[in-house]
């Protein structure tokens, strides 16, 4: 289908990081890109007249350059979309962009950091995320009782002392970022930089990626990746890898 689009008109490919182009691992930093996922993603930014391509993940852009080494050779919106660089990127002049109404949410954010630092237990399972223009707690490796109930306060945390951030649930994740931050959003800011012709294409997984779903009902792609749930993606794929293979065709087609 993907081959037939991308054969009538443009496309914008957006793709989740972890658990859509990368397996979850146990803690952020070990999650790597599946097998082939990379070489795909490069050819594909070669035919930029065909496909823009796009990493869009929770994580911030300069991570997300380090683990895919995709540098400049396609878009990023970091950080849910508080940073997006379009295309071209830094080399060819675009700077990482991050809206006014996130910066204004530091003072904020130090509270959350100061909360995290005094009720996060050591050497419980838990680690904490500083992600600049947001704030992640990862319960992966914690007892489920003790997730639950440190979860319950720090959500509680967010809404009685952060009035301009909300609490984004993921897998195995509860995270303080400022309340204009989604995918959703991220979606727009790359469709505006790739322009209107570029029909949308959305690969993701969690729930975060609902909210760029919810913005292909009308116009566009969505597809889930994962094992089957409730949605608004029309469309499923099992795993990374089978969206690897996706993608993989997709760029020999265009090739």
């Amino acid at each position: 289908m993907l081959e037939e689009l991308a054969g009538r008109g443009p496309i914008l490919l957006c793709l989740d990081y972890d658990g859509t182009i990368s397996e979850l691992a146990s803690r952020p930093g070990l999650a790597r890109p599946v097998e082939g996922v990379v070489a795909a993603l490069k050819s594909l930014a070669r035919h930029g007249d065909r496909v823009a391509v796009a990493i869009v993940s929770g994580r911030p852009v300069a991570e997300l350059r380090r683990m895919t080494g995709l540098g400049h050779a396609v878009m990023f919106a970091g950080v849910h979309g508080l940073e997006i660089v379009g295309r071209g990127g830094e080399a060819g002049g675009g700077d990482v962009h991050v809206p006014e109404d996130a910066a204004r949410c530091a003072p904020e954010l130090d509270r959350v950091r100061e909360w995290l630092a005094q009720n996060v237990p050591a050497g419980a399972g838990f680690e904490v995320e500083d992600k600049r223009l947001a704030v992640a707690l990862h319960y992966r490796n914690a007892e489920h009782a003790a997730a639950a109930a440190l979860c319950a306060r720090f959500e509680k945390f967010i809404r009685g002392n952060a009035p301009h951030l909300r609490a984004a649930h993921n897998k195995m994740v509860l995270e303080a970022l400022p309340a204009a931050a989604s995918k959703g959003h991220a979606l727009h800011a790359l469709s505006r930089e790739a322009g209107p012709a570029f029909l949308p294409v959305y690969f993701g997984d969690d729930r975060t990626d609902e909210d760029a779903f919810a913005e292909l009902v009308s116009r566009g792609v969505a597809v889930l990746v994962g094992e089957p749930r409730p949605s608004l993606a029309r469309w499923r794929v099992a795993s990374p890898a089978d969206a690897a293979r996706i993608l993989t065709a997709l760029a020999a087609a265009l090739g």
